[in-house]
């Protein structure tokens, strides 16, 4: 058995992810305003994108589906960036391969962020104004 080749050295995680990646990005994206969604699946990977970067694994988990790459590919149509960066791993059988981890951009994180703040204030204003209603309604009722 021939001995394993160590690792090439690589970064903390916790770094700058768009400087992990070895592989340059082909695909030229023209991400455009992103409005926000009222997909339950991608709305849990968001929020989760929010706090910290995903791999493909993560966000099938987080997603609570087995195609977390869809769920991205939707969400970039709807104008987000979303790079996956490819990092360099060991596999279970000590095979050098390369992981994608899903991250948002900086521009992504405002239109994220806005958006999901735009969205609860919304469900907020809906949820007020359906109770006022029936209080109106309760009221009438009863005259």
């Amino acid at each position: 058995m021939r001995p394993r080749k160590p690792a090439p050295e690589q970064p903390d995680l916790l770094a700058d992810i768009t400087s992990l990646s070895r592989f340059p990005q082909h695909k030229k994206r023209q991400p455009g305003q992103f409005q926000g969604t009222d997909n339950p699946r991608a709305l849990r990977l968001l929020q989760a994108l929010l706090k910290q970067p995903l791999t493909r694994e993560s966000a099938d988990t987080v997603t609570g589906a087995s195609n977390g790459p869809e769920e991205v590919r939707k969400l970039r149509e709807q104008g987000l960036e979303l790079p996956c960066y490819r990092l360099g791993v060991h596999d279970r059988d000590g095979l050098w391969t390369y992981r994608g981890l899903y991250a948002l951009s900086h521009k992504d994180m405002r239109q994220v962020a806005r958006a999901l703040a735009k969205q609860k204030a919304d469900s907020a204003k809906s949820t007020r104004g359906d109770s006022e209603a029936s209080d109106e309604e309760g009221t009438r009722d009863g005259e």
